[in-house]
């Protein structure tokens, strides 16, 4: 079987990095993969051809038995490239977000009721499309001349023996002296929700933040720690591949989101059998209960500061549970 991936870039973000683990294990089943991509940013290799293209340019569909489209730019091409006259190629989009939720945090007014409306449009023409979980299964079947919705769970490849940079590691086994480490690791947008951690650092004295991860809220979280005199207590160590290998080294990981998608940090946390702090939105609740992970109230503090008591006298639960 012969597949195309098209994707907005090569850049170290949650889409692309599973679309590079579905070619690896494609490849393994003896499938032909090729990746096209629009923006000169390279930050992942792909195990198979990757190749930048134009807008402009035209993609040979007849010669793949799918085509495989992640974010707006993608499925916005298909609206526009694919061939009125159907052919044995099939075309699939995977749906990373709820866009009703999601696309808010990215642009506001005329802008962002444009992208929502007109990416719903773009989906009419696909064969097939595939949600991450039930909840956003939902949102999507229930919209006009949208066909075939599946769920489709995000997986990770996670090599749990691959260590951390030695400056990195110097950098965290000093904070470790001073402190036991809620962790972090993420493209740091507002939605992540970051700014509650931050606040909550207040009353946690003998905890420090972590922070894997770059983005357009970093400056914002920075002037937030020094404002409110916590900017000693955070460690910033900016983006890095396979940002999952800092995991070890953090007590608590935490996801603080407004909205997600199926978050791949928290597979990898999993993975590693790390504790998790987790706001109580819809889509998490989807995925986990409250045995695998402990919930605090959004944007509520003082519940916050109260799951991360019942977290630290329930390590090991959270941790087995989680793992298993």
């Amino acid at each position: 079987m012969n597949i195309a991936f098209i994707i907005p870039s090569l850049a170290n973000k949650g889409p692309i990095i599973l679309v590079k683990d579905l070619c690896f294990h494609l490849q393994k089943l003896n499938c032909f993969c090729k990746v096209f991509y629009f923006d000169n940013i390279i930050e992942i290799n792909m195990p198979c051809e990757a190749k930048q293209i134009s807008w402009k340019e035209n993609i040979d569909f007849k010669m793949f038995d799918i085509i495989h489209t992640h974010m707006y730019r993608p499925d916005a091409y298909i609206f526009f490239k694919k061939p009125l006259i159907s052919n044995k190629t099939k075309f699939i989009t995977t749906l990373h977000q709820h866009l009703g939720e999601q696309i808010q945090y990215a642009f506001s007014g005329l802008k962002k009721d444009f992208i929502i409306q007109s990416w719903l449009i773009y989906l009419r023409r696909f064969d097939a499309i595939v949600t991450l979980n039930e909840y956003h299964q939902d949102y999507y079947k229930n919209k006009k001349k949208i066909k075939n919705t599946f769920i489709i769970f995000n997986g990770r490849n996670v090599q749990t023996n691959l260590d951390i940079d030695i400056q990195d590691k110097i950098y965290i086994e000093k904070f470790k002296e001073k402190y036991q480490i809620i962790g972090a690791i993420a493209y740091i947008t507002s939605r992540k929700g970051y700014e509650q951690l931050i606040q909550a650092l207040i009353s946690l004295p003998k905890y420090g933040l972590l922070f894997v991860g770059d983005g357009p809220e970093v400056e914002n979280l920075k002037n937030l720690s020094h404002k409110i005199g916590v900017a000693e207590r955070c460690l910033w160590l900016g983006a890095k591949v396979n940002g999952y290998r800092y995991l070890k080294y953090i007590d608590i990981f935490a996801m603080t989101s407004r909205t997600e998608g199926f978050p791949l940090s928290l597979i990898e946390a999993a993975a590693y059998g790390k504790p998790v702090l987790c706001s109580n939105i819809p889509l998490f609740k989807s995925i986990v209960d409250d045995q695998k992970v402990c919930f605090f109230d959004l944007d509520n503090i003082k519940s916050l500061l109260s799951s991360l008591n019942k977290i630290e006298s329930n390590k090991d639960i959270y941790s087995k549970n989680i793992l298993k």
